[in-house]
């Protein structure tokens, strides 16, 4: 039996088998390893490395292309890439969906704003010191929503 190689790996099963399934499909077998652990407590994900996605080395280098163009897989200079930019926008914009792909899929996250901490160090209360950005997970964008002077 021909060694089997890590593809690649997820922290949720029902990621890894949308993978296996899509590679299987295209003719490569594949195998699961660490699914039930994380199925029985997810926690346990991170502590073990995820769930992984075998498949034979002869295998390798067409399911890494497989990925690639699916999309599981990002390249640095993919249009999908991280965007570290954050883009400012109008309130008009729904705040449960993504201003760009429409998708529903975001997450809102809190930045430090780097003009409060000296008030906040100086007179000690309790100020918001946090600038919330919205990301969504589909398309990688992130942006906030400008303030009305």
């Amino acid at each position: 039996m021909e060694d089997l190689k890590t593809l690649i790996t997820f922290t949720y099963p029902h990621e890894a088998h949308m993978a296996k399934g899509y590679l299987e499909s295209n003719g490569i077998e594949t195998l699961l390893k660490d699914e039930m652990t994380v199925s029985v407590n997810n926690f346990y994900s991170n502590a073990i490395g995820g769930v992984k996605l075998l498949v034979k080395d002869s295998n390798y280098d067409s399911g890494i292309q497989l990925l690639k163009e699916s999309g599981y897989i990002l390249d640095k200079y993919s249009k999908k890439s991280h965007v570290n930019d954050v883009e400012s926008m109008d309130r008009k914009y729904d705040v449960k969906a993504c201003p760009f792909c429409k998708s529903q899929n975001i997450s809102r996250n809190k930045n430090v704003s780097i003009w409060i901490i000296p008030v906040y160090a100086i007179i000690g209360a309790i100020f918001p010191i946090f600038r919330s950005t919205y990301i969504c997970f589909d398309c990688d964008k992130k942006w906030r929503f400008a303030t009305k002077n």
